[in-house]
């Protein structure tokens, strides 16, 4: 009886053993998995390119107007670029119509033209800054999260940016399959 006895406590040690261990590898590998998303997701080469690419035909189409609006506001530290964006595009029927194929070609969600400087004021937004008074310097984060995706937002707070550049380009791509129910999202940034 008494052995009985003593089998059942060194099984249930056992158990709770392997248990734990268990857990502590689905931490360490879910930890990996997600740093490895953030790899292959953020800032992929074929992307860093598309989006040189896409800086360079914005320039073409006089990215400037937007800098100078950028620029002429300190409370404005982003500004989304698309054919809501009028000022970018002077022709604007046939300069909207050329960036909806390159949009489209190209599998682009989203850009947004940022203030490099602003970069740490995003890193403390979050969506329940507009009801904090501590917040109310950030107040451009209401508007950031109504014009970007979550997605978008986390993976812009984990730029890194050097002093010396003024602007950032981010763009947000979505790959899909050719039912276009498989999609993925892809970030990458460039310095303007």
């Amino acid at each position: 009886m008494k052995k009985n006895g003593f089998v059942f406590v060194e099984t249930i040690i056992s158990i709770v053993i392997l248990t734990s261990s268990l857990l502590l590898l689905y931490t360490s590998f879910s930890k990996i998995l997600q740093s490895e998303k953030t790899r292959v997701y953020y800032d992929d080469v074929s992307y860093i390119y598309r989006t040189e690419y896409l800086k360079n035909k914005i320039n073409d189409l006089n990215i400037n107007t937007l800098i100078r609006h950028l620029e002429s506001d300190d409370h404005i530290y982003f500004l989304t670029i698309g054919m809501d964006t009028e000022d970018l595009f002077l022709n604007y029927e046939e300069k909207a119509e050329f960036m909806n194929q390159l949009v489209e070609n190209f599998e682009v969600k989203q850009m947004i033209l940022l203030k490099a400087n602003k970069i740490d004021n995003l890193k403390k937004c979050s969506i329940k800054c507009s009801e904090n008074q501590d917040c109310q310097e950030y107040e451009n984060c209401n508007d950031l999260y109504l014009k970007l995706s979550d997605e978008f937002i986390n993976y812009l707070k984990t730029i890194y940016v050097e002093t010396n550049t003024p602007y950032i380009l981010g763009v947000e791509y979505e790959t899909c399959n050719l039912d276009n129910q498989n999609c993925q999202e892809y970030y990458s940034w460039v310095s303007v």
